[in-house]
């Protein structure tokens, strides 16, 4: 084509005319702006009535309409939660897998099983609840002491899992007191708490939700100070065993899930872990709110990662 003045005008008009129409154009609006736009799959761990999905579900109502979205419960267990975890770490990035994972299958079962995920899985959102672990045997027990328990020749106990916190307290406990135990574990704490009332395992350990929620009661519990909502159940250093054991739960997302996406999930969740909702019913079940944002949470999560390495290797469970 051969340029003249005029041609160059014409093209230089159409240029301008075409970058004016351009920047009239709105810009296509990103994707994370309108999240949630879609159902939002939590996963749980374990399996559905135990003391993991009882706190995930309270607090998913909550965190359902703080977040403006729909979000559904997914239970999927096995291998002491860490297949649900897994699960969770290994999904699409676009927030529409979060996980809620309490710290057997987030910072226990990297240690056990270290390859599958780990701390650079995760995008991290909060920590929802922490409270420490309780001693628990069958309300119709006639055991109703750490004492009495202890001068059993042999016990039998159960778990969520090998590696899970309520193994590694028992674990633990037994070691201590030097008594013969056989542990047996379950898939999941509901599981476990069907064997406890059928008399095949005497003694458990786990959330005070747990004890809301089944026909168990509390003999002692894994702190150095009694739980506000047990105050007449004595700690295991009053029984003379300077035990403790915690368990938290927190929401993850995998590792890529946009910052946006990321800041509207945190920002849901202090609304709902703060909600009058969310506290009076876990006050109900015995358990405490304890919120830590996306920072605190990692911070918090990495201590526990290497506190519980120390942990295993101490019980001989890891080299």
């Amino acid at each position: 084509m051969i340029r003249t003045k005029a041609t160059t005008r014409i093209l230089g008009a159409a240029v301008v005319g075409c970058s004016v129409a351009l920047a009239a154009t709105p810009a296509p609006a990103r994707a994370d702006a309108a999240y949630p736009s879609g159902t939002i799959e939590m996963i749980v761990p374990f399996g559905a009535g135990g003391g993991t999905d009882t706190i995930a579900r309270i607090f998913e109502v909550e965190f359902s309409k703080a977040l403006g979205g729909k979000i559904v419960v997914r239970n999927i267990a096995g291998a002491s939660g860490s297949v649900g975890a897994a699960a969770t770490a290994k999904a699409r990035p676009d927030g529409y897998t979060i996980g809620y994972l309490p710290i057997g299958p987030a910072s226990i079962q990297p240690v056990l099983r270290p390859g599958t995920y780990g701390a650079q899985s995760w995008e991290y959102i909060c920590r929802t609840a922490d409270d420490p672990a309780l001693l628990m045997v069958p309300t119709k027990s006639p055991i109703n002491s750490v004492a009495e328990l202890l001068r059993k020749d042999s016990l039998v106990y159960g778990s969520p899992g090998p590696g899970s916190v309520p193994h590694l307290a028992l674990a633990a406990l037994v070691s201590s007191a030097g008594v013969k135990a056989t542990h047996v574990p379950y898939k999941g704490t509901a599981a476990a708490m069907n064997a406890m009332a059928g008399g095949e395992i005497e003694v458990f350990a786990d959330v005070p939700s747990v004890v809301r929620s089944f026909e168990v009661k509390p003999i002692g519990v894994f702190a150095s100070a009694r739980h506000p909502g047990f105050p007449n159940v004595p700690t295991l250093t009053e029984a003379g065993y300077a035990l403790e054991f915690s368990i938290w739960h927190g929401v993850f997302a995998p590792a890529g899930t946009p910052r946006a996406i990321v800041d509207k999930l945190v920002a849901a969740c202090r609304t709902a872990v703060e909600s009058p909702g969310f506290t009076e019913r876990l006050k109900a079940v015995g358990t405490t709110p304890a919120f830590l944002g996306a920072r605190e949470f990692e911070a918090f999560y990495r201590k526990a990662l290497a506190a519980n390495e120390k942990v295993l290797k101490s019980a001989g469970m890891i080299k």
